[in-house]
């Protein structure tokens, strides 16, 4: 039986290497997923091979690459040796596709055995503690780690792990459109629209470059003016004037925190830190809070930690309180008031540029939402790695003015 096994001709080296890690990254349309999804489904008819597809958050088979691994099947005329089941792809020879998310169970991963491939689609979002947990678990002689992703912020840890610094025995391709010689011309007409009304964005999504602030972000003008005027430097912590904190706690998604200090009654509003995580629970936060030497007189939530869990029946804002967490909690706005009483705040804002380096990158980069079909810009923002840090914001920006709480604080409590 022949088998046909075109593909862009930067992703060929992938078929037939031995080196540990194969990653893929770039813009749309270059074709890496599909050239992935053909190599894996070629290595599983040829031999038995055991194939992981992982991404960090996997609410249900249908997040995963199960279609495209089931549509690459059928277009290289395999559908009679490979059986597609509901989570799963089995092959006569024994070989199967196996769909996991890494950070909700990350622990059945790590008890796997006889891995032999491994690809990590959408790998931009995967944290650092998911790469620490899931390389080491792949462990069968000859075993590889396939890496697809287009790059999101310059600090995220896959860029700087397989990008800026990738291991020796690695292969590192950055693939756009211009290296699909199959790239539709429906496409390219996106593609050149874009490239005229929005450069930056249209560097991101179609040449594979990290995200900058561009035309659709909400604070381009408020982060260009803070940089003209100085106010993104070295902002040094005052030890006498105590720190407010403003959280978006996440659940399945990433937490994120700023910490202030408000100087000359408010008029000098100071980010001196910034903190992002993802995965860890209550206790972590409160001591991570701990850990620092700030003094604390404030903490900020938004409205929905008053919302009670279905297993426990109680709120985040009652099992912080048992912690010693105690939050105020900010009051419930639209997102876009939220966003213009940020921008109202922003000239007396301070950010320290070492300390907050990840949450400016949120602010620098969190845009609206951008429909293809009509090729416009829609009212609400795109949910994705710069959400965290700009909510964050945004609820410092309705809490800012809210009546403050006399809590006491005394250093070393939170």
């Amino acid at each position: 039986m022949t088998i046909h096994t075109e593909m862009p001709a930067v992703f060929k080296e992938f078929a037939t290497s031995d080196k540990r890690f194969l990653v893929a990254y770039g813009g749309r349309g270059s074709g890496k997923s599909w050239a992935i999804a053909k190599i894996l489904i070629i290595q599983a008819y040829s031999k038995k091979t055991r194939i992981l597809c992982a991404r960090e958050i996997q609410r249900s088979v249908s997040d995963s690459v199960i279609q495209l691994l089931s549509d690459t099947i059928d277009r290289l005329g395999l559908s009679s040796f490979f059986e597609i089941q509901k989570t799963q792809i089995l092959g006569k020879n024994g070989s199967r596709f196996i769909f996991e998310g890494l950070r909700s169970n990350i622990n059945k991963i790590k008890s796997m055995e006889g891995i032999d491939r491994v690809w990590v689609e959408e790998a931009e979002a995967v944290t650092k503690s998911s790469w620490d947990t899931l390389i080491p678990t792949i462990r069968t002689p000859g075993s590889q780690i396939m890496v697809s992703f287009n790059p999101m912020r310059q600090h995220d840890d896959t860029y700087q792990r397989f990008v800026i610094s990738p291991h020796p025995d690695s292969i590192v391709v950055k693939a756009n459109w211009s290296a699909n010689p199959w790239f539709p011309i429906e496409l390219n007409k996106e593609r050149l629209y874009l490239q005229k009304i929005d450069p930056a964005l249209y560097e991101h999504i179609w040449e594979g470059e990290c995200m900058t602030a561009h035309k659709g972000a909400y604070y381009a003008d408020s982060m260009r003016q803070a940089k003209a005027e100085g106010r993104i430097t070295n902002v040094p912590w005052e030890q006498s004037i105590p720190v407010q904190t403003w959280f978006d706690l996440g659940v399945a998604d990433s937490t994120s925190i700023w910490f202030t200090q408000s100087v000359n009654n408010g008029k000098e509003i100071r980010f001196i830190d910034y903190e992002e995580h993802s995965g860890e629970g209550l206790a972590f936060y409160v001591k991570l809070l701990r850990d620092k030497p700030y003094v604390y007189d404030e903490h900020w939530a938004p409205h929905d930690i008053r919302v009670r869990e279905l297993g426990t029946g109680r709120s985040r804002l009652e099992l912080a309180a048992d912690l010693g967490l105690h939050f105020n909690v900010v009051k419930n706005i639209g997102i876009m008031d939220g966003i213009q009483a940020a921008r109202s705040l922003f000239n007396r804002c301070w950010f320290d540029e070492q300390n907050c380096k990840l949450g400016l990158d949120c602010l620098a980069t969190y845009h609206k939402e951008y429909d293809e079909i009509n090729r416009v810009y829609k009212a609400k923002p795109v949910h994705d790695f710069s959400s965290h840090g700009a909510d964050a914001f945004r609820y410092f920006a309705v809490g800012w003015n809210e009546p403050q709480s006399t809590m006491p604080y005394v250093i070393g409590s939170i």
